[in-house]
């Protein structure tokens, strides 16, 4: 049995290379794309979030809260139907995208080509089907083995943005990549995928299934309301040159999402069986706070390095995302909180309780932004995200724990805030005095010093597999 700290590490590493290709070339791809095209760029990506959003169809959700428990034919039945419902929500969704191809090309904040939707439809349509095998090897704890998957895709995704952008693609080179990148990936899968139906078509579990999943779609087009429209009304009221700079905060911002993955990976699949188990209240509680504490240990540590490195690292006319993204990396640490302190919302056979929160939230989000930012432009946005999470973690904990009360160990993450702040508050006298390699040096040599103090307090265990407070399986 692979240890969890051993699944951790294959599992970043699988994590950060799916997800943080873009990070990893965006002091080459900036230096490829002007602000106004890489602000294009990311108008046109919002499509896929809020569509990634809806094809998915929470059916991941669902997986996690039915085929978790389950075993044998039942457990393959489930896979099944889950799989089946994701290709023919695909496959109704390319219909539909067809259908409404000239209205989203007239709708857009800047003018596209048909077949760049049809690119960026591609992997969007592929997700649900590309996700649902990839939760299953972490369900059935083979990390090395997703990690391989997601390492071979980067690298094939990486290769082709870099030779495309050279031969002057532009744009197309991003799009164009992804979509080849998620039928490469896609293909390798499906072998897997069907051996863990067991060769089988069944649809006999849909109503159980969609009743549990919907609720997660209209939740999360709520989410996209808060993390998604502020994007689009930058790009309407104040330009898509604007939106790059926000873009490319918001991506160092998502680090701290991307640094918190091999714990997510582990722990989402896994929490309702670890809540089932005796004195399951108790691990869950002391896990969640963990994760808390993790989201806020690597907020701090990337307040204190972020800023130079984009400072350093990236053209001028991106500098002032330096300012923004201390402001998205609180609003990351946020979120985290809020994911990670509701699993009574979440316990039982609906997932409604969500569902209305993140309306609410959303509606306060749509109205901060369209009132906001035509007058105070990007930080009226980080402003109004921070507004609208503190709201979301207040409600989620208090409803949370009025369906599930568990024992969460609160002066821990205050410990974490307080060491965070006193530390920034350090990093700020001595700044000034110091060029952009040394603060980036002070920077980590600080972080450092608030794991070693946090570790030192038993805020974190002891990095070592006996001490870890959760269970490879």
């Amino acid at each position: 049995m692979m240890s969890a700290l051993k699944q951790s590490a294959y599992y970043g590493v699988g994590i950060i290379m799916m997800k943080g290709v873009s990070l990893f070339m965006m002091p080459y791809v900036t230096s490829r794309l002007t602000p106004y095209e890489y602000g294009s760029l990311e108008s046109l990506i919002l499509l896929t979030d809020i569509g990634t959003i809806i094809i998915g169809f929470g059916i991941i959700e669902s997986l996690y809260r039915y085929v978790g428990p389950s075993d044998g034919r039942k457990r393959s039945e489930l896979i099944s139907n889950c799989f089946l419902l994701s290709l023919i929500v695909a496959l109704v969704a390319s219909f539909l995208i067809w259908l409404m191809l000239p209205l989203l090309l007239a709708n857009l904040p800047h003018e596209f080509e048909p077949y760049q939707i049809v690119l960026i439809a591609v992997p969007t349509l592929l997700e649900g089907l590309i996700a649902i095998p990839l939760t299953l090897m972490r369900m059935e704890s083979l990390a090395r083995k997703f990690c391989i998957y997601n390492v071979v895709k980067a690298i094939f995704q990486a290769l082709v943005i870099i030779i495309l952008l050279e031969a002057g693609y532009g744009i197309d080179a991003l799009l164009i990549a992804g979509a080849c990148s998620s039928v490469l990936l896609l293909f390798f899968l499906l072998k897997f995928q069907w051996a863990q139906m067991a060769g089988s078509a069944y649809l006999g579990y849909s109503l159980p299934l969609l009743k549990y999943s919907v609720p997660f779609v209209i939740s999360n087009i709520g989410l996209f309301a808060i993390t998604g429209l502020d994007r689009w009304v930058l790009a309407d009221k104040v330009g898509v040159d604007t939106l790059a700079v926000y873009a490319i905060a918001a991506k160092f911002a998502m680090i701290c999402a991307l640094l918190m993955q091999p714990f997510a990976l582990w722990w989402y699949p896994n929490r309702i069986k670890m809540l089932q188990q005796e004195q399951g209240r108790e691990l869950c509680a002391r896990n969640a706070i963990l994760g808390t504490n993790l989201g806020i240990f690597f907020a701090v540590s990337l307040i204190l390095t972020v800023p130079s490195f984009i400072y350093l690292f990236l053209p001028a006319d991106y500098h002032l995302a330096a300012n923004i993204v201390v402001g998205l990396i609180l609003v990351s640490a946020l979120k985290n909180a809020s994911d990670l302190l509701n699993l009574g919302c979440f316990s039982g056979d609906s997932s409604q309780c969500q569902m209305w929160i993140q309306w609410l939230c959303s509606a306060l989000a749509v109205a901060g932004y369209w009132l906001l930012i035509p007058q105070y432009s990007i930080w009226a946005a980080v402003f109004v995200l921070a507004g609208v999470y503190t709201v979301r973690l207040a409600l989620f904990y208090y409803f949370s724990q009025t369906k599930l009360s568990l024992p969460y160990r609160h002066s821990d993450w205050l410990a974490c805030v307080l060491i965070g702040a006193a530390l920034y508050g350090i990093s700020q006298v001595i700044y000034p005095a110091l060029n952009l390699w040394a603060q980036l040096i002070v920077g980590g040599f600080l972080s450092l010093s608030m794991l070693v103090l946090l570790i030192s307090i038993k805020v974190f265990p002891s990095i070592t597999p006996s001490r870890l407070n959760f269970s490879a399986n």
